[in-house]
């Protein structure tokens, strides 16, 4: 046992050079398992920890939930506990501002952890708790407790929000100041149950129900969004009126589909790594079967030649682990907190996130990653000792010790060429190690696969792509219409139809500002359809049509699901597109049915018989939320007044910046028109986009070290284990060039098998992953968008790298004169 170890120890001291590249690959694994299994759940749970500081507890909401079926749905077996709030008002701070009135009970107020900076929650009729900015809005900064405050605000009544009138209330709680996402300021004001059974009649109340499942039906995400929808359905609650609170059941609940896809990708993830690790093991030691062969023919055994090969390897790895750890662990705090300070999205949730790591209230480095860690790579140099091990045990020691890792042709005589290339002599080098080329080839390929894959995906889920179908151009200058608000008749879409301001002197002073190249108008008309009833009550359905242009019909057309349509025939005036509120909740109706809408026109109304020709899921950017689409032409056609409901604003290539004030003085001439930017969705999307795509390239960076340690390591041990040979061959006069040459196609080869399984299989398993995300709405994917800069840089590495390979170890060998590399015992 000593000589054993003694031997081995030897050993690793004399191949130092060998053991040192051996050593690098096992840091590489260390770090590759480690980084991969800390990044992944490490965002996981500091996501989670977050979510739980802020978002409420409720499974899910059911909302517009009638007084009575409110009663039933709380006696359901699968509903534990639940929560209600009813609003029962607004107060107008301005034209967009307002304060939102509501009565949350007591169970509502502690699912969503509802909090008050001082006081209480209201008790008595004339109580209310605001916050300490909506108090500054109402004209009360210095407010107290206790104090009375004035409140102008009007009650919701059915279908439409009641005319304005003066409250007194006595104020017995501030809340916490809201964080506001955008420009426009909306607060919130908790009344008392006495006060909201006062103004809202039995009859008239539509409850948001926050519910929370029984522990027995809590068994996943999945079982509970299941359960939610069940409940829902048979109490006639629309699927379109139940939220979920998804980011709450993830952080606290099984998700089978995530954490199974989670482990698919750290599987493939480690499998390619450990091939290529493996690789680059088997690679180093094939040339040491030579030395214990020695050892056999000095009288080592069978069983000690084994031991001494694993315990050398073992020794590498004790050595090698350890950094790797702490390489990986230094690593993942590095790269989580670059990703958070690189977040430009300043939602509450990204905020507690960095405050969770910043106070350690998450730990990154997980005792059960570090012993995976070490199990895995210990196993993967096991498994890489295993070939010279069984190689060196197996076969005579004089055949050990000419041993070159090469395959043996089992047929008694060989193919061979009168005339040699460069071309012949590479191939015949490469096949006559075809095990160790499959090896690298694969390992490497495997990367190559797995890149091209995740590149793919980022690339579906490209923010700008998003952007695009959020909003059409570079600008879109939208009416910000109201419906039902009698203090508000004017903000009536159709009373703003008579005297629409975005009427075409209007479209001609946008099309004057400097840089602006086109400009569109999109028309919209509201109505209802007697045939069809609104969803659980007896009113009859509302609808909204929406106009198209000509060139937005490649869009629409892609996205169609059911039936078929051409521009001409939505410019017939009688044919209509369904969009996917109505597919999604009128079933029952088919295409090539026809309707009866109802169309509102300003003071007048008119029926019109109407054809559904298709139906489909569109974007933003094209529907705007409209339940039907025809031509914008043929809506003109059917209206006395001016229907344009928005207008998308295309700048001149590199004006788009320059013309946004012109356009922001125009909209703010008047409080009817609402801008939106492409620039601002776009950041608010790259903002949310940042840390998964980070994290993502930061795996797939190690991976890359580690393949690029493969080519490193097989290229080497390709031309420095064949110096004897190559001397030869430059001694029967082969020159430095064409040696250059020889070797350069050997290692195109290995760069072409590379690269035609990572972008071949690559491409296409990422196509087939995204019709899978596609199909399930999955990260906001809907359009395929080939990753093809990943995939060119990827190309170009690879073939560079192997190039400077060939030329730096080329250049190493030509040091020596051609008498000592034939003299070689190596």
């Amino acid at each position: 046992m000593k000589m054993t170890n003694t031997v081995a120890l030897a050993n690793t001291k004399y191949h130092k050079g060998k053991n040192l590249l051996s050593g690098i690959a096992i840091i590489l694994t260390s770090v590759l398992v480690f980084l991969i299994t800390s990044i992944g759940l490490g965002v996981v749970n500091v996501q989670n920890a977050a979510v739980n500081k802020v978002y409420p507890t409720w499974h899910a909401m059911y909302r517009n939930v009638s007084e009575e079926n409110m009663e039933k749905i709380g006696q359901h077996d699968a509903i534990g506990n639940y929560g209600l709030r009813q609003d029962v008002g607004e107060a107008a701070l301005s034209a967009d501002d307002y304060i939102l009135i509501s009565y949350l009970d007591t169970e509502a107020q502690r699912l969503t952890k509802q909090k008050f900076v001082s006081g209480h929650a209201p008790k008595r009729a004339n109580d209310a708790v605001l916050s300490r900015n909506a108090l500054k809005e109402l004209g009360y900064p210095k407010a107290k407790i206790g104090d009375t405050i004035s409140i102008p605000l009007q009650f919701f009544e059915k279908d439409s929000l009641g005319m304005q009138q003066e409250r007194s209330f006595r104020l017995t709680g501030i809340s916490p100041d809201g964080e506001g996402k955008t420009d426009r300021k909306i607060f919130s004001m908790l009344i008392s149950k006495d006060f909201m059974q006062e103004v809202i009649p039995k009859d008239q109340r539509s409850y948001r129900m926050m519910v929370r499942l029984t522990e027995e039906a809590s068994t996943s995400t999945a079982a509970i969004k299941e359960k939610v929808k069940e409940i829902g359905k048979n109490f006639d609650v629309i699927e379109d009126n139940i939220v979920e609170n998804s980011d709450y059941l993830f952080a606290n609940y099984i998700d089978p589909a995530f954490y199974s896809g989670m482990a698919i990708i750290i599987a493939v993830i480690l499998v390619a790594g450990a091939l290529t690790i493996y690789s680059i093991y088997y690679v180093s030691l094939i040339n040491k079967v030579q030395d214990f062969g020695k050892l056999a023919a000095l009288g080592a055994t069978k069983r000690q030649t084994r031991q001494i090969i694993l315990r050398e390897n073992l020794i590498v790895a004790g050595i090698s682990i350890p950094i790797g750890l702490l390489i990986g662990i230094a690593t993942v705090k590095f790269v989580f907190f670059q990703l958070m300070s690189t977040i430009e999205n300043e939602v509450a949730t990204i905020k507690v996130m960095r405050e969770v790591l910043e106070k350690g209230e998450v730990s990154l480095v997980l005792p059960w990653i570090v012993g995976m860690t070490i199990g895995v790579t210990l196993l993967t140099v096991i498994l890489a000792s295993l070939k010279p091990m069984r190689q060196a045990s197996k076969i005579m020691p004089i055949e050990a010790m000419r041993y070159t890792g090469q395959t043996q042709s089992k047929k008694k005589q060989r193919k061979g060429f009168i005339d040699l290339n460069l071309q012949r002599l590479a191939r015949a080098n490469l096949s006559r190690n075809k095990k160790r080329t499959f090896i690298t080839i694969f390992s490497l390929g495997m990367i190559g696969i797995l890149f091209v894959v995740i590149s793919t995906v980022f690339s579906c889920t490209n923010p700008k792509q998003i952007a695009r179908d959020t909003i059409a151009e570079d600008y879109r200058i939208s009416i910000k219409s109201v419906s039902n608000d009698k203090m508000r008749p004017e903000r009536e879409w159709t009373a703003i139809q008579q005297n629409n301001p975005l009427n075409d002197k209007m479209i001609d002073r946008i099309k004057s500002i400097k840089g602006v190249e086109k400009v569109d108008t999109f028309q919209s008309i509201t109505g209802e359809t007697p045939d069809l009833k609104e969803i659980g009550s007896d009113d009859p359905m509302g609808l909204s049509v929406g106009g198209i242009s000509k060139e937005q019909m490649d869009l629409i057309e892609k996205d169609i699901k059911k039936g078929s349509a051409t521009y001409d025939e939505l410019d017939s005036g009688d044919k209509v597109i369904a969009t996917g509120y109505f597919i999604a909740n009128y079933p029952e109706i088919k295409i090539g049915d026809k309707l009866t809408f109802k169309f509102f026109d300003g003071d007048r109304s008119f029926e019109k018989e109407m054809t559904i020709i298709a139906g489909g899921n569109f974007s933003e950017s094209v529907s705007n939320y409209d339940n039907f689409l025809m031509s914008n032409e043929a809506l003109k056609k059917m209206s006395k007044n001016n229907l344009t409901y928005y207008v998308n604003i295309k700048a001149a290539k590199g004006q788009a910046k320059a013309i946004q004030p012109a356009i922001e003085n125009l909209v703010a001439e008047n409080e009817l028109f609402n801008l939106e930017s492409y620039e601002e969705i776009l950041a608010q999307w790259e903002g949310s986009m940042q840390m998964m795509t980070g994290a993502g390239y930061a795996i797939m960076l190690v991976l890359a070290i580690v393949g690029i340690m493969n080519l490193i390591n097989t290229t080497i041990d390709s031309i420095l284990s064949r110096k004897k040979e190559l001397g030869v061959m430059q001694a029967l006069g082969m020159s430095n060039r064409q040696m250059k040459r020889m070797l350069q196609t050997e290692g195109l080869v290995y760069a072409g098998g590379i690269l035609l399984m990572g972008v071949g299989i690559g491409s296409i398993l990422g196509y087939l992953v995204y019709v899978y995300a596609e199909s399930n709405a999955l990260m906001q994917i809907k359009v395929y968008q080939y990753p093809l800069i990943q995939v060119l840089l990827m190309i170009l590495l690879v073939v560079i790298v192997q190039l400077i390979l060939t030329y730096a170890t080329t250049t190493i060998v030509n040091k020596e004169t051609v008498i000592k590399r034939i003299q070689a015992s190596e």
